[in-house]
């Protein structure tokens, strides 16, 4: 799914796109509930706990829709205390986003049921395919110190019941770092590894492929295709941007 660099880039997009005060004046936490979702890598829960999809489930799914059934509280958005709409607007990008490259990208080109079906490498593919994309986000500078900025500006408490006060604190740390981290090669070998370690390689082998991060993602891209990546992003912040304003009742401007 997409790195949070990924995620943090797309929502400044759908928030511009959206211009609404809901969101604009509490940007900290909307980043932080843009990447929100994948707190799971500190807590250690399940990820349907969070991201509320069913990776065993091969039809097209509602994440937000499980999400609110699930907590009922949270069909409202906009009746919520600041800064907790702000967030949720957030979370919802990070649901569209995964939703639509599990869906559109991952499935059809690396999945299970893909043509790469039997290939052990389709799941190190996929992520230095991820990993491309989000190094190509973080090449906006600008973008990513607005965000770190925000990020750090954040202030009031989140309501969110199926997150604690200090998971929030400790993610909004993690992210704050990540959001810092140059658009570099240097963090795939430790990314990438345990992938590697997947594929039946010996550690020999897996030690020359840690270095070949740029022909990995050049490797990806020439199955998946630039345009096709460039048309995923922009109907990806569109459908973030529809799906937002469904929630709160928005119109959307012309």
């Amino acid at each position: 799914m997409p790195s949070l660099g990924s995620h943090l880039a797309v929502a400044r997009r759908v928030a511009r796109r959206l211009g609404r005060e809901a969101i604009d004046a509490d940007r900290g936490s909307y980043y932080l509930g843009a990447t929100a979702p994948d707190i799971r890598v500190i807590t250690r829960r399940a990820r349907e706990e969070t991201h509320f999809y069913d990776l065993g489930n091969f039809t097209p799914q509602d994440s937000l829709g499980r999400m609110t059934r699930a907590y009922p509280e949270l069909a409202r958005p906009d009746e919520l205390p600041r800064p907790t709409p702000a967030f949720l607007a957030g979370y919802v990008t990070h649901l569209v986003m995964d939703e639509r490259y599990i869906e559109q990208i991952y499935r059809s080109e690396f999945g299970e049921r893909s043509r790469r079906a039997g290939d052990p490498r389709r799941d190190v593919l996929d992520r230095a395919l991820q990993y491309e994309m989000d190094r190509r986000e973080r090449e906006d500078a600008e973008a990513m110190t607005e965000i770190r900025e925000a990020l750090a500006a954040a202030a009031g408490e989140l309501r969110v019941p199926f997150l604690r006060a200090a998971e929030i604190a400790r993610w909004r740390e993690v992210v704050a770092e990540i959001a810092a981290q140059p658009p570099t090669y240097d963090r795939f070998p430790r990314m990438i590894r345990l992938h590697l370690g997947r594929t039946g390689l010996d550690e020999t082998a897996v030690e020359e492929q840690l270095a070949r991060g740029p022909e990995l993602a050049e490797e990806a891209l020439r199955e998946v295709t630039e345009e096709r990546v460039r048309a995923f992003w922009e109907e990806t912040a569109e459908a973030c941007a529809r799906r937002i304003a469904g929630y709160f009742s928005w119109e959307r401007e012309p």
